[in-house]
């Protein structure tokens, strides 16, 4: 009989063309809720034939329609789609034992008396069959509907679970899929009938790039920007995260650079374009000034600043202060003697209130680092504090300060092996930030002194400069992870988020066996930790954007372009991460 059965399994499979749907509570590859949930969704093969060439026909009729049902994701993982969210009387109900099972608890039934009995990290819950009666380990609770028998689980209420487990949940509701996820720490709301590009869009391998979607607050107003080629589109937003409104307004020139808002209440925004012709007369870069309502008010040209592409090979951040705007990027230069077009760095400053230039790098700016792969900049009072990753002059992780037009120092932090300008470095620079005594970085490398060039897999450092440091003899590299060289774990994605002077975020991601998981810690201005590093179970990483930060709180949120733009009732996807 066996033999008979599994070869009608393999008819089945090869007439298929696939494998039947399985139940994905332990998944090997990197999950994603909306592709399982749409592989889900597929049509059930419709029969078979046996080794006799006789039809079989299958019979679906004791399970429930994918097509139609919610399904469920727990930590971004789908559960069998046989288990779909059912409801009564309005209340939503959850299947127990897979939605437990998928949070690591123990399930016990007792057929003979109905009734359901799971642990989970010391806390014993049980319920009975047609009895809205539990107990939490003893206690009695009621629930809002008795708890019943469907598609051969027990169902009981999302809320009475969501509270018992302190869980947060989503609903997609164009997708028709319940998000549940595990992290106390991290909030999660839909913003419904909202869009965005895909939020994974962080590429840094030898260099990084400008971000095209920026969350800035102003005036109690959270915009969403994202550049769309032509235009840009502004998403708004309350501050408890519900979609109040949109605009589109249009690019100034052909690249869009980024987007900040000062402490003036106006968005900044630099745009740039080609200059293949190395003409100096031409604008190379336009900064326009917005006001709250996304009107533009003013605008400033830059030209003759030997660039022939900007924002090359780099990412670009920008800061301001007392009426200042800094802006640090990379560009490519002018054609020069050996036939080549080399990448630097190059630096901005700005009067706000009347639009006025005070600073341009030029040909040979002040913090000159080339090549530079990532910038960053940042304000301490009335210094500037610029961190670069460079290839080849110097080849490190390099800080520099400027006080009073001059830069007063200079410490390479971490120092590379190899040629000079040869492009691959092995690390990536994450982030720049400044506490009461120090300036901080964060980013990730390979190690620099085994197979270097030869293994991927990177660790997590933060770079640690006192400000009263004159020689990178000193600089402090604190590794925050300790993978070995042969382990194959990839640090690719890593963000420094202040929240005060003294306390900082640092979010990171780590691929390995082809899954990738979010992590977070907490510090202090001196790099001590305050949280361990912790797992965000299911949870998106920002991609290729800074995180919002408002009071005790980092926000960002994840998109699914490809599964989500066509489900309209779909919304961005916040996470609210809350810092003690």
């Amino acid at each position: 009989m066996m033999k008979k059965i599994l070869t009608v399994f393999m008819i089945v499979a090869i007439f298929v063309g696939i494998l039947p749907y399985q139940n994905t509570s332990a998944y090997s590859v990197d999950s994603n809720c909306f592709i399982e949930a749409n592989e889900a969704r597929r049509d059930r093969p419709s029969g078979a034939i046996d080794r006799n060439g006789k039809n079989i026909t299958f019979d679906y009729s004791n399970l429930p329609d994918q097509k139609k049902s919610t399904l469920i994701c727990v930590n971004d993982k789908l559960l069998d789609r046989d288990v779909p969210v059912e409801s009564v009387s309005g209340i939503k109900l959850v299947p127990m034992k897979a939605l437990f099972e998928a949070v690591d608890a123990t399930y016990k039934w007792d057929n003979k008396i109905k009734a359901a009995t799971v642990k989970l990290k010391g806390k014993v819950i049980r319920v009975q069959v047609n009895s809205a009666k539990a107990t939490v380990d003893g206690q009695a609770v009621t629930m809002e509907v008795p708890a019943r028998m469907k598609w051969g689980n027990v169902y009981i209420p999302l809320s009475f679970v969501s509270k018992q487990l302190d869980l947060q949940f989503a609903w997609q509701t164009g997708s028709n899929i319940l998000r549940i996820f595990t992290n106390p720490e991290v909030s999660v709301a839909v913003a419904s009938k909202s869009q965005s590009s895909d939020t994974d869009d962080y590429e840094y391998s030898n260099f990084f790039r400008v971000s095209n979607r920026y969350l800035l607050e102003n005036n109690g107003v959270i915009s969403l920007l994202q550049d769309d080629g032509d235009e840009m589109k502004i998403q708004q937003f309350s501050l408890s995260l519900v979609k109040t409104g949109a605009k589109v307004i249009p690019t100034e020139l052909t690249d869009f650079g980024g987007a900040h808002v000062g402490e003036d209440g106006y968005y900044y925004v630099i745009y740039g374009q080609y200059n293949s012709e190395e003409s100096n007369s031409k604008p190379i870069y336009r900064i326009v000034k917005y006001d709250n309502k996304w009107v533009k008010v003013a605008q400033l040209d830059i030209q003759d600043v030997y660039v022939t592409e900007p924002f090359h090979a780099s990412n670009l951040t920008m800061d301001s202060y007392d009426g200042k705007l800094v802006i640090h990027s990379a560009r490519e230069r002018y054609l020069t003697g050996d036939g080549l077009n080399h990448q630097s760095n190059i630096t901005f400053q700005i009067d706000m209130k009347d639009m006025k230039l005070l600073y341009s790098g030029g040909e040979w700016p002040i913090n000159h680092v080339s090549h530079s792969f990532a910038t960053y900049a940042r304000y301490d009072g009335d210094r500037i504090v610029y961190a670069d990753h460079g290839d080849a002059y110097p080849r490190a992780i390099v800080l520099q300060v400027e006080q009073n037009s001059e830069i007063s120092n200079e410490i390479e932090v971490l120092k590379f092996p190899g040629k000079i300008g040869d492009n691959y470095t092995g690390a990536k620079l994450g982030g720049l930030e400044v506490s009461n005594d120090n300036y901080i970085l964060v980013g990730s490398s390979v190690s620099l002194t085994e197979q270097y060039g030869k293994s991927d897999t990177s660790n997590l450092f933060l770079g640690l400069v006192s400000k009263a440091l004159k020689e990178d003899t000193n600089a402090k590299v604190v590794w925050l992870t300790k993978h070995p060289v042969k382990s194959n774990v990839r640090i690719t994605e890593t963000h420094l988020v202040k929240i005060n002077d003294n306390k900082f975020v640092v979010l990171w991601t780590e691929s390995a066996e082809r899954k990738t998981d979010l992590y977070y810690a907490v510090i202090d201005g001196a790099g001590n930790l305050l949280k361990n590093p912790k797992k965000l179970e299911g949870v998106r990483s920002p991609g290729n954007m800074l995180p919002l930060v408002r009071g005790d709180t980092v926000i960002w949120y994840f998109y699914d372009f490809v599964y989500q733009n066509s489900k309209k009732q779909d919304g961005i996807e916040f996470y609210s991460l809350q810092v003690d």
